[in-house]
């Protein structure tokens, strides 16, 4: 290799140069002459322009090598949701944190994606979408997207993007977890890029949720009386918030926990991950401002399964859900008695159902501590919580 013309054709510019197109190779050449001015801040713009193009350059005594970007150096890559570092402890950035999740649907994400960007209205909102080992066009959109940096809205609003990239299709829950997981807004909107925005969504559910008895809202509700049948609901009161669009307190991680990764296929996830909000304490709720305005397109993925894979799917996940929430009767709206629901962590039952802390089991202020604690007489759990009086 060292004798070889190899190492010289590596430090050559020209080498790089001759690789890549006309219009590339020009704007490098006039990036060098405005370095030779000393025009650096001409320079740096030259060279965000090329980085969002996909381009990498390093400058050198004997001029600038040029190469288009490794995937994993460009790109956060990822292989599980717990490769994304978990930000549910760090501090508030934005008003709400949109998740969105696609696999081969980018004419659906970018509707969705343009429609956000249309009705973003006063809010701070950040966009972080898993693109979930898409093998078609999705992917190249989701990687310019990337490269391009935040988005500008109608009138000028900055909207953040955070874009993560599934080295393989990790599965629907997994692909949520790895979202929020990232996320640094006051609130979560798990949305669904069948969805297309088409007016001020972000007001409803900033009410809506600055209730503190209230753990997830959103514009579809479900109700059922016996956990087999779930129907339509108009709320307020549901016992499910359905997935196309549900939003919830980024607080509230810690207590409610991530999604059970079992959940491949979106089907019933969204009423499993509302029950934990339930047994938690906290109500879920309908917010029908937000069902008018809002449009609802045909599920891509659904439609896109024969009627057998649509049952087998769905059976698998019900499953899932009946094993985890069987004994819920007592949590559903049906059965709702206000004496049996201790909501908060200051009740008088909050310590296995009988009796609230004494001072000296109180931790020290501003401190969250774990132990299994009830909300309902039958339903005890243990997460980390903070004590009102404490915070």
């Amino acid at each position: 290799y060292l004798q070889s013309e190899q190492p010289e054709k590596k430090a050559d510019p020209d080498t790089y140069l001759a690789s890549i197109s006309s219009s590339i190779a020009l704007e490098v050449r006039e990036r060098e002459q405005q370095r030779a001015r000393n025009d650096y801040a001409q320079a740096d713009q030259v060279r965000q322009k090329l980085s969002s193009a996909g381009y990498a350059l390093r400058d050198t005594a004997r001029g600038t090598l040029v190469l288009p970007r490794r995937s994993e150096d460009e790109f956060t890559v990822i292989s599980s949701s717990t490769d994304i570092p978990d930000n549910t402890q760090r501090p508030d950035l934005y008003d709400f944190s949109l998740n969105l999740l696609a696999h081969n649907s980018q004419k659906d994400l970018e509707r969705c994606i343009e429609s956000v960007r249309k009705h973003v209205y006063d809010q701070q909102v950040e966009l972080v979408i898993i693109d979930n080992g898409s093998t078609d066009d999705t992917l190249a959109y989701l990687q310019q997207l990337a490269r391009g940096g935040d988005l500008v809205g109608e009138f000028g609003q900055r909207i953040a993007v955070q874009v993560l990239f599934a080295d393989h299709n990790m599965g629907f829950a997994a692909g949520r977890n790895a979202t929020m997981r990232a996320s640094r807004g006051h609130s979560i909107i798990l949305m669904d890029t069948s969805i297309e925005v088409r007016g001020d969504i972000w007001e409803p559910l900033a009410m809506t949720l600055a209730d503190r008895s209230v753990g997830v809202a959103g514009p579809y509700g479900l109700v059922t009386d016996d956990l087999r049948d779930f129907h339509e609901a108009p709320g307020p009161d549901v016992d499910a918030v359905e997935a196309y669009l549900m939003a919830f307190r980024r607080e509230l991680l810690p207590e409610v926990g991530w999604i059970d990764e079992k959940f491949r296929f979106y089907r019933l996830m969204d009423i499993f991950f509302s029950f934990f909000f339930k047994t938690a304490g906290y109500h879920v709720v309908t917010t029908p401002l937000v069902v008018e305005r809002i449009e609802k397109h045909p599920h891509r993925e659904w439609y896109s399964l024969s009627e057998d894979e649509q049952v087998a799917k769905s059976k698998k996940n019900y499953d899932t859900f009946r094993s985890r929430w069987h004994h819920g009767e007592s949590l559903l709206v049906a059965n709702f008695d206000p004496e049996k629901w201790w909501p908060g962590h200051d009740h008088s039952y909050h310590v296995a159902g009988e009796h609230a802390h004494s001072a000296e089991e109180l931790p020290p202020p501003g401190v969250m501590h774990v132990h299994d604690h009830r909300h309902w007489p039958d339903h005890s759990h243990a997460h980390p919580h903070y004590h009102e009086a404490h915070r």
